[in-house]
């Protein structure tokens, strides 16, 4: 990725992606197809694309390079997604109930393996994150949870609980170096 970038969601005018040059404060593209709230993106840690979910029910791969759509997903609900730190595997978490593990490179022939959680029932994943050494994934939630879950087998590890959000807000949660 180019330093001194910005991506980010519109939601004022449209659903639109946009990538912005911070150094001069100029888009340097646009990112059109979702037609709903964009509620997850995330750069590849590697390469020049990204992922974007939407409340529209689909996760799109994006090249920085390109306006175009790289990949595309349906899904039943909600998206959250994340890349491995390799940037070979992304994960995709669904409807706050599972989460499908995608190898980038042929991501069009489904996952690789699903993970079947217990559905939230007071909230909906808001995030996902892998650490550092691709070992975990946290899943942020907007209720009053966070949870650690094994990225190899979907065991999930902890429960993260104590705190109170009545007010139904995403809550923000990472890792540690």
């Amino acid at each position: 990725h180019a330093k001194n970038t910005a991506i980010h969601s519109s939601t004022k005018v449209d659903d639109t992606i946009r990538y912005l040059s911070l150094h001069d404060n100029k888009y340097i593209r646009y990112f059109h197809g979702h037609t709903k709230k964009v509620v997850t993106l995330c750069l590849s840690p590697v390469e020049d694309t990204f992922l974007s979910g939407s409340m529209d029910k689909t996760l799109r791969l994006w090249d920085l390079r390109s306006p175009n759509c790289q990949g595309l997903m349906h899904l039943s609900g909600r998206p959250v997604a994340a890349y491995d730190p390799e940037g070979l595997i992304f994960a995709a978490g669904v409807n706050s109930e599972s989460i499908k593990l995608y190898d980038l490179r042929s991501f069009d022939k489904g996952p690789f393996v699903t993970f079947k959680l217990n559905q939230e029932k007071e909230c909906d994943w808001t995030g996902l994150k892998f650490s550092r050494d691709g070992k975990t994934m946290l899943i942020s939630t907007n209720g009053s949870i966070i949870r650690l879950v094994d990225a190899y087998h979907g065991t999930p590890l902890q429960t993260f609980t104590g705190h109170l959000n009545n007010k139904g807000i995403p809550i923000e949660a990472s890792f540690s170096p």
